[in-house]
């Protein structure tokens, strides 16, 4: 089922092209840094005015960033309906676990977190004991060995900013940064969690804010056919196949 594609350039190439637009935040008795100064590891909570659909109520993990580069994250609170073993039919081990919208860059594009207290071969340390990776062999590898959801999470596509473009939100006031770390990224209950992070202080934002809907509609074309791009590394804007 596998098809080698390739992408070539960066990923600055695709954020101009797309023009795409991200968000931030963190959860409990997380420490809000008043300088909004960002780095790779970040946690992104998109404003509860934010009326872009593709990032409203979103909670997006930073897995790189540079002034003259842009930004790459993954949302991580958007299960779809889609589980592992559809995704994987050939392998032994597929689990009924979710896998995630990353974001709306490139939804054929698979990438992994992954959560280790050694650094994967082909894994790019983002904060604490978590690793990107869009290696083929070694998400296949955490499928077919049951790693669980609290270990290893797939996501196709992700979330691009044009450098200047997320410092440009962030001045308008359409997310807060704050640093997440593993019970974030890989927090057990995705459906509540940017509603449960907008009621950390010191935000303070009201309780009468109505319940987060659920988004698990697939919205990313997906079909059990559709070639996927495995980048095997994910290092200096550049995916590398």
């Amino acid at each position: 089922m596998w098809r080698a594609l390739t992408i070539a350039g960066t990923l600055v190439a695709a954020f101009s092209l797309m023009g795409l637009v991200g968000r931030s935040g963190q959860l409990h008795g997380a420490q809000y840094r008043v300088q909004q100064s960002l780095s790779v590891g970040d946690v992104l909570l998109a404003s509860e005015k934010l009326g872009d659909p593709n990032f409203a109520q979103s909670v997006v993990l930073v897995l790189q960033y540079g002034e003259d580069d842009g930004t790459v994250g993954l949302i991580v609170n958007r299960q779809s309906d889609v589980p592992l073993s559809k995704l994987f039919p050939d392998l032994k081990g597929g689990t009924s676990d979710p896998i995630f919208q990353g974001g709306p860059v490139s939804p054929e594009l698979a990438l992994a977190l992954i959560r280790t207290s050694s650094k994967p071969e082909k894994g790019t340390h983002i904060t604490e004991d978590v690793y990107v990776s869009g290696s083929k062999d070694l998400i296949e590898k955490s499928v077919t060995s049951h790693t669980p959801a609290s270990k290893f999470r797939l996501y196709l596509g992700y979330a691009g900013w044009a450098p200047g473009q997320l410092e440009g939100e962030m001045s308008l006031g359409a997310w807060t940064i704050a640093r997440g770390g593993p019970r974030v990224i890989f927090d057990n209950d995705p459906d509540s969690l940017w509603l449960r992070l907008t009621r950390e202080p010191p935000t303070h934002i009201a309780d009468l804010l109505p319940p987060a809907p659920r988004l698990l509609a697939v919205t990313f074309p997906y079909s059990p056919f559709l070639p996927l791009r495995w980048p095997s590394s994910f290092h200096q804007g550049t995916f590398r196949t």
